[in-house]
C-alpha cells in the first residue's frame, strides 16, 4: 500500500481536530468553499448565457451581410465604372469569417464563441451551400453587367443571373433565419436547463445549511443547552446530577471536569452530613454520658497517672461519704480500711501497669468509719504516644452482695442437715488432692462408707430420727479423722473422706478400723436406742486411679465388695473388683442379645411333701446359656435385668415356657402338678407384670389358677404401693397362689403376712443349712412353721441337702421340702424323666 501524500496526511490530520476552534475553521472553510462554488457555478451560467447570445448575434449578421452584399450588387449603377472592388470582399470575407466561426468557434465581429452544437452544424452546411449558390449567382451577375451595352436596369432585371441572386439570396436568408431560430431554441433550452441547475444549487445550498444546523444544534446548542440545565441543577444544590456528554472537543472536557467537581462537591457534602450527623451523635452521646455520670449508681472515680483525684461523681460521695471537693487532689488511699497486705496493692499495681486494668474486691473504709467490700474496675486510657492519660474506677458496695454470697456458697457446699461438705465441695476437694498429691507426690486415700441397713432405721423409728442419727454418725467420722482429712456426706446413708499425706497405705487401716468401732456403738433417739454399722471401701491414689472419677467409682466398688463380704467391715480395692464391673458390663451388653436369641432356659427343682413323699410343685429357676461365660449364675444376670428394665421381657418368657411345659406335664404325668414362678419386685415397679395377661394364658392353656404359684420376696412387700397389692388380689382371684420366698432374712411383720394374704412361708436355706437337733435354727424354723399354721399358711423349707434335714423339719411339722437331696435343679427333659421314674 503507498504512502499518503503529504497533503492528504495533513488533511487528514486536519479533519480529526475535535477542538471546538478547529470545527470552527473548518466549518467556515467548508462555508467560503461552498460559497465559492456557488459564485463559479453562477458565473458558468453567465458565460454560457453569453457564449449564446454572442452566437446569435454572429449569426444576426451573416443575415444581415447576405441582404447588404445583395444590395450593394443592385446598387451598382454604372457596370462599367462599378466593379467588385474590396468593399464587397470584405463584406463577403467577414460572412464566411463568421461562418467558419461558427463551424469551429473563434472570434468574429470582435466576439468570441466556441462551436455551434454538434447538432446545428447540419444547418451551417445548409448555409454553407446557399452561400455558395448565392456567391456563384454574385458573381455571374457582376460579370454580365460588365459585358452588356444594355441599360443597366434592363440587364439586372432582365437577366437570368439577377434572377438567380434574388433565389439564393432567399435561400441564404431563410438558412440564415434557420439557425438564429435554433440558437435561440437551443438558448432557451439551456436557459430552462441553467435553471434546473440553479434550483439544485439552492436545494443543496438548504440541505447544506440544515446539516450545518443540525451539527451545530448537536455539537453546540445541545451541550451548551446540558451545561446550562447542569449549571442550574448544581445551583439548585443536586450534586448527584451528571452530565452525559461523550465527546471530545471542550463542551465533553468541560462536562467531564464539571462531573468531576460535582462528584467531588457531592463528596464533600456527603462527609460533612456523615461529620455532621458523627457530631449529633457525639453530642447526643455526650449527653447522655453526662446523665450516666451523674445518675449511675456505681462510684466513678478518676485519677491521674499518679494516682491523685481529679474527678468524682455523686455516687462517689453517697458510697464513700466524701464529697468531690474533699477526694479532689488527693490519693485513693485515703479510703483504705488496712484490711489488705502491701502485697496487694504492689500486685494491683503491677497488673495496672502491664495489662491497663484490673478488677476484683477491696476493702474500704466510710467517711464515718464503718468497712465495706467494693467490687472496683480500674481502666487506663491512654495518649497517643502511649503514656497513661488518666485511669478511671468503677466501683459499687457489694459487701451486703458478697454475703448473700457467702450464704449461697455454703447452701451449695455444705450439706445442711450434718454440715459437712456436699457432693459438689467433695469433688472439688478430691480435685484439690489430686493436685496437691502432685505436686507432694505423697498418695492419699478415699474412704466410700455407706450405713447398712439404714431404710430399716428409718422404717422402724421414723425419718426425723434416722437424721438425728446421721447428724451423730457425722460427728463421729469427723471425731475419727485427722486435722488433715476431709468428711463429707455424698447423700443418703453415703459418706465419704480423703485422707491426705499418707506415708504408706497401713496408715489408713487403723482409722478405718477406728470408724467401724465408732459408728457400731449404739446410738441414743429420742423413743429408744439404735445400733448399725457401716461398709467401707478404700481405694488409694495415684495406685488404684490417677483421677477423680475412676477412683471414687473405685472406693465405691470396695465397699460394696464389703457389703457382699457380710457388711460392717472395711475392703480395700483390687483389680478383681475392676474385672468383676466389667464381666457385668459385658453381661449387661448381652442381655438383650441373650433374649433375642432364647439362650435363657429352665430348670425345675421337685418340691416333695414331705409326709407322702411326692411330688407336689416344681420350682422354675431360668438360668442363661452364654455362648463365652457358659452357665451364669442368676445372682449375676438378674440384677441387671432388673438395672436395665429388661427383667420385663424376661419374666413374660419364664412364665410362658413354664406354663407351656407345666400343660404337657398335667396332661402327660402328672394332673396335679403346680409349679412355682419367681417375679421380681421390680416387674411390678416398672408396671411390667399384666395379670390379665397372664390369667388369658392360663386359660388359653387350659390351666386352673391354682397350677400356678407366684414368689414374690420380703422386698416386694416392704416396698409396695397399692398399685401392687391390687394386682396381687387379681391373681388370687383368679386362683393363683401367692409365696413368701426367703422369709426371715429380712424385716417382714404379721401385718404383711395378713394384708397381702400369702398362702405359702419359704423358709431361706440359711436356717436350714446348719439345721440341727436344739439348735437356735431349729428353734426359728419351728417358731417360724408354728406361726404359719396358726394362719392357715403352708411351710416350705428350702436347701434341704440330708435326710436329718429331712426329720427333723418334718417333725416340726413343715409340710413341704425342696434341695439337693431330692434333686438339683435339671432341665425340662431331665426333669420329664424324674417325673416318670418317681411316679413308678
Amino acid at each position: 500500500m503507498p504512502f499518503p501524500t503529504p497533503a492528504w496526511y495533513w488533511f487528514k490530520r486536519f479533519l480529526s481536530f475535535k477542538t471546538l476552534r478547529r470545527k470552527f475553521i473548518l466549518g467556515f472553510i467548508i462555508a467560503s468553499m461552498l460559497a465559492a462554488g456557488n459564485i463559479l457555478v453562477v458565473q458558468s451560467l453567465l458565460r454560457e448565457s453569453d457564449t449564446f447570445a454572442a452566437t446569435i448575434n454572429i449569426a444576426g449578421k451573416m443575415r444581415m451581410l447576405s441582404q447588404r452584399i445583395g444590395l450593394m450588387q443592385l446598387a451598382t449603377q454604372d457596370r462599367k465604372n462599378q466593379s467588385p472592388g474590396s468593399a464587397f470582399q470584405e463584406l463577403e470575407a467577414d460572412f464566411e469569417s463568421a461562418l467558419e466561426v461558427l463551424r469551429y468557434g473563434g472570434q468574429a465581429f470582435e466576439l468570441t464563441i466556441p462551436a455551434v452544437p454538434a447538432a446545428l452544424q447540419q444547418q451551417l452546411d445548409e448555409i454553407e451551400r446557399s452561400w455558395v449558390s448565392y456567391h456563384h449567382a454574385l458573381t455571374t451577375l457582376r460579370a454580365g453587367l460588365f459585358d452588356l451595352d444594355m441599360p443597366h436596369d434592363e440587364v439586372i432585371f432582365e437577366s437570368n443571373a439577377a434572377f438567380e441572386m434574388i433565389a439564393s439570396n432567399e435561400w441564404l436568408l431563410n438558412n440564415t433565419e434557420t439557425l438564429i431560430n435554433s440558437l435561440v431554441g437551443h438558448a432557451q433550452a439551456m436557459q430552462e436547463h441553467v435553471m434546473h441547475r440553479m434550483y439544485g444549487l439552492f436545494f443543496i445550498n438548504v440541505l447544506m445549511l440544515l446539516l450545518a444546523w443540525m451539527i451545530i444544534f448537536s455539537k453546540i446548542l445541545k451541550p451548551i443547552n446540558q451545561l446550562m440545565h447542569h449549571s442550574n441543577e448544581l445551583a439548585a444544590g443536586n450534586y448527584s446530577i451528571r452530565l452525559r456528554l461523550d465527546s471530545d472537543d471542550e463542551f465533553g472536557a468541560l462536562s467531564r471536569v464539571m462531573n468531576k467537581t460535582s462528584s467531588h462537591i457531592e463528596n464533600l457534602l456527603c462527609d460533612l452530613e456523615i461529620k455532621q450527623a458523627n457530631l449529633k451523635q457525639a453530642e447526643v452521646k455526650l449527653r447522655r454520658a453526662a446523665l450516666v455520670y451523674q445518675h449511675i449508681s456505681e462510684g466513678i472515680v478518676i485519677t491521674d497517672a499518679g494516682g491523685h483525684v481529679q474527678d468524682v461523681n455523686p455516687a462517689f460521695s453517697k458510697i464513700t461519704g466524701y464529697d468531690a471537693d474533699e477526694m479532689i487532689g488527693s490519693r485513693m488511699n485515703k479510703l483504705g480500711a488496712g484490711r489488705h497486705p502491701p502485697d496487694f496493692f504492689r500486685e494491683l499495681w503491677n497488673e495496672l501497669q502491664d495489662t491497663g486494668h484490673w478488677h476484683g474486691d477491696i476493702w474500704n473504709k466510710h467517711k464515718s468509719g464503718r468497712e465495706f467490700v467494693s467490687h472496683l474496675m480500674i481502666s487506663s486510657c491512654f495518649n497517643d504516644d502511649g503514656t497513661v492519660n488518666c485511669r478511671i474506677g468503677l466501683f459499687s458496695d457489694v459487701t451486703e452482695k458478697r454475703r448473700q454470697e457467702a450464704v449461697i456458697w455454703r447452701q451449695a457446699r455444705f450439706d445442711h442437715l450434718t454440715q459437712l461438705p456436699n457432693r459438689q465441695m467433695f469433688h472439688e476437694n478430691l480435685q484439690k488432692s489430686i493436685e496437691q498429691s502432685r505436686r507432694s507426690g505423697l498418695p492419699f486415700a478415699l474412704i466410700f462408707l455407706d450405713l447398712d441397713l439404714f431404710k430399716e432405721v428409718n422404717d422402724t423409728f421414723g425419718h426425723d430420727q434416722g437424721d438425728v442419727l446421721l447428724q451423730q454418725v457425722a460427728q463421729r467420722i469427723s471425731n475419727c479423722c485427722r486435722r488433715s482429712d476431709q468428711v463429707a456426706r455424698l447423700g443418703g446413708d453415703e459418706f465419704i473422706m480423703i485422707l491426705q499425706d499418707l506415708r504408706k497405705p497401713e496408715d489408713v487401716y487403723p482409722i478405718c478400723d477406728k470408724i467401724l468401732r465408732s459408728i457400731s456403738h449404739p446410738y441414743s433417739l429420742s423413743i429408744s436406742e439404735a445400733r448399725i454399722s457401716c461398709s467401707v471401701g478404700v481405694a488409694f491414689y495415684p495406685h488404684h486411679a490417677d483421677n477423680a472419677t475412676e477412683l471414687l467409682k473405685y472406693a465405691d466398688l470396695a465397699m460394696y465388695a464389703a457389703k457382699d463380704r457380710g457388711r460392717n467391715q472395711y475392703c480395700v480395692f483390687s483389680s478383681a473388683m475392676r474385672d468383676s464391673v466389667q464381666l457385668r458390663h459385658d453381661l449387661l451388653r448381652d442381655l438383650q442379645f441373650a433374649l433375642d436369641t432364647r439362650q435363657f432356659i429352665l430348670h425345675y427343682q421337685p418340691i416333695i411333701h414331705l409326709r407322702s413323699g411326692h411330688v407336689a410343685k416344681a420350682e422354675a429357676l431360668v438360668r442363661w446359656v452364654h455362648p463365652v461365660h457358659g452357665l451364669v449364675s442368676p445372682a449375676d444376670f438378674i440384677p441387671l435385668a432388673e438395672d436395665s428394665g429388661l427383667i420385663v421381657p424376661l419374666g413374660e418368657s419364664v412364665f410362658h415356657q413354664a406354663t407351656q411345659q407345666l400343660s404337657l406335664w398335667r396332661r402327660d404325668l402328672n394332673e396335679a402338678l403346680t409349679v412355682s414362678i419367681n417375679v421380681s419386685p421390680a416387674q411390678f415397679q416398672l408396671d411390667g407384670l399384666n395379670s390379665d395377661s397372664w390369667i388369658c394364658a392360663l386359660q388359653e392353656l387350659d390351666l386352673p389358677g391354682s397350677a400356678i404359684t407366684i414368689e414374690i420376696t420380703e422386698r416386694l412387700l416392704m416396698e409396695s404401693k397399692e398399685d401392687t397389692y391390687e394386682r396381687l388380689q387379681e391373681f388370687r382371684r383368679a386362683g393363683i397362689r401367692i409365696a413368701l420366698d426367703d422369709f426371715g432374712t429380712g424385716y417382714s411383720s404379721l401385718s404383711y403376712l395378713r394384708r397381702f394374704n400369702i398362702d405359702i412361708i419359704k423358709i431361706d436355706q440359711s436356717f436350714v443349712r446348719n439345721l440341727a437337733e436344739n439348735s437356735e435354727n431349729m428353734a426359728l424354723c419351728r417358731a417360724i412353721i408354728t406361726m404359719s399354721h396358726q394362719l392357715g399358711l403352708r411351710v416350705v423349707a428350702e436347701g434341704i441337702e440330708c435326710a436329718r434335714q429331712h426329720e427333723l423339719l418334718l417333725a416340726a411339722g413343715c409340710d413341704y421340702g425342696q434341695g439337693y437331696l431330692y434333686s438339683k435343679p435339671v432341665s425340662a427333659d431331665q426333669f420329664t424323666d424324674w417325673l416318670m421314674k418317681h411316679a413308678a
